[in-house]
């Protein structure tokens, strides 16, 4: 069985409305599949603020099979956003042993940062690769949160019911192509309720928790 490489598996930011109260905190949380079978979780807190909104992502996920474990997938990002754009992050992965520490920061055309103390640079169009964020929907630059690598796609959308659990639940379906291939569903309000795609021929799903 080919080890999974689930570097990019979570690359999840969340889009702040200047609405929200400042203050004011919210947890969401959810768990990961793969192939059906649940492998790990999600939790993100995000803090709205005056000056901008930070949000803190922990993901674990793994997989064993007859006791032995095949992989191991660990990702903490701690994000800050000012009026829906991203202005600094700074992320550590453990993608199966392999760590990637990165950092970038937005200056006045670019985002400028480093993974693992290679200097990188990303033009400030592109958009992070950030599923959970709607505001990714109608991107054709995006960027990756462990490698800062930039992503060409293109989107398509339709209406879609998801099940989830006993519910039917109606949803706006995104497909994303191209260097990233990737389907995400959007509830009525916008929000996040899954995520999917296939890796090394096993199917990946992020299912938000009701």
């Amino acid at each position: 069985m080919t080890k999974l490489r689930l570097g990019g598996l979570i690359l999840l930011a969340l889009m702040c409305g200047g609405a929200e109260a400042a203050g004011r905190a919210e947890n969401r949380f959810g768990s990961i599949y793969i192939d059906g079978k649940k492998a790990g979780q999600i939790h993100y807190t995000i803090v709205y603020g005056d000056a901008g909104d930070v949000e803190t992502l922990k993901t674990r996920a793994s997989l064993t099979m007859l006791g032995i474990r095949l992989f191991n997938f660990e990702q903490t990002l701690h994000e800050e956003w000012r009026k829906g754009q991203l202005h600094s992050l700074r992320g550590r992965t453990d993608d199966d042993g392999k760590i990637y520490d990165a950092a970038l920061e937005r200056g006045a055309a670019l985002y400028r940062g480093t993974v693992n103390s290679t200097a990188v640079e990303i033009p400030d169009n592109a958009f992070p690769a950030s599923v959970w964020h709607y505001g990714i929907v109608g991107k054709t630059l995006l960027f990756d949160l462990k490698l800062l690598k930039l992503l060409s796609v293109t989107t398509t959308r339709k209406d879609d019911t998801l099940k989830l659990g006993t519910r039917q639940v109606p949803t706006e379906r995104i497909d994303f192509a191209g260097d990233w291939t990737a389907t995400a569903w959007f509830d009525r309000s916008q929000q996040l309720v899954q995520f999917s795609y296939v890796i090394d021929g096993h199917r990946v799903e992020v299912r938000l928790d009701d």
